[in-house]
């Protein structure tokens, strides 16, 4: 009589037999670019996605301006999701508060010997290696009502109300004033305008006679 196909004794389950199999599945799923469906995810850094973000939002808001530039444009500069953009910051307003302030690092400026510290900010703006982004990120913010609100808040509270507290002397916001006015004007001449740059000779005329007109303001007595 033909034995059906069906009626053969079933192999016997073991444990062996189990780890064999799970080995050769994992094999092939490694060589198909499947295996991160057995590997763990790893956790995420917030500080160094936060700081992504930033990074990202403060080439934006520079290049193309606050109301040209979309959360889902900074999301994909920064190898990230809109969601969890918005997840850190709220809204492309508070995104775009919280670059401006992070781009205003207001302590190196402190950290200089006063007495040389127009040389050394003339040094570092026209240093094309140096990322001077507020300037620019406030110039192209003016058109948008609810950015260039933000940006005057900043600057004041980040720039010009510091500066002013370190000159000291009941002129000291007219004299920080005066040294973001020149500030903004260098850089925005520099940077912003699709001129031609200045050669080394020029670019050491330039360090010189900021350097002197800033560090004219801080050692100038009150007046």
């Amino acid at each position: 009589m033909r034995r059906s196909p069906f009626s053969h004794s079933p192999k016997k389950l073991s444990i062996d037999n189990l780890s064999s199999a799970c080995a050769q599945v994992k094999d092939r799923a490694s060589t198909q670019g499947v295996d991160a469906l057995t590997t763990p995810p790893r956790k995420r850094d917030a500080a160094a996605t936060r700081a992504r973000i930033l990074e990202a939002a403060q080439r934006a808001f520079s290049e193309t301006g606050y109301s040209h530039t979309g959360i889902r444009e900074i999301a994909g500069m920064a190898g990230t999701s809109s969601t969890l953009l918005l997840r850190y910051f709220g809204s492309k307003a508070g995104l775009f508060e919280a670059a401006l302030t992070a781009a205003m690092p207001i302590d190196a400026v402190f950290a200089q010997p006063r007495e040389t510290i127009g040389r050394s900010l003339a040094e570092a703006l026209l240093d094309p290696a140096n990322a001077v982004r507020p300037p620019l990120m406030i110039a192209l913010a003016a058109g948008d009502p609810e950015a260039a609100t933000i940006a005057a808040k900043v600057f004041e509270s980040q720039t010009v109300a510091p500066v002013a507290k370190w000159l000291g002397g009941a002129d000291g916001r007219a004299r920080s004033l005066e040294m973001a006015m020149l500030a903004t004007g260098l850089v925005s001449y520099l940077r912003q305008l699709p001129l031609r740059p200045p050669s080394p000779d020029e670019r050491e005329h330039i360090v010189a006679w900021f350097a002197g007109a800033i560090q004219a303001i801080v050692d100038q007595t009150e007046r």
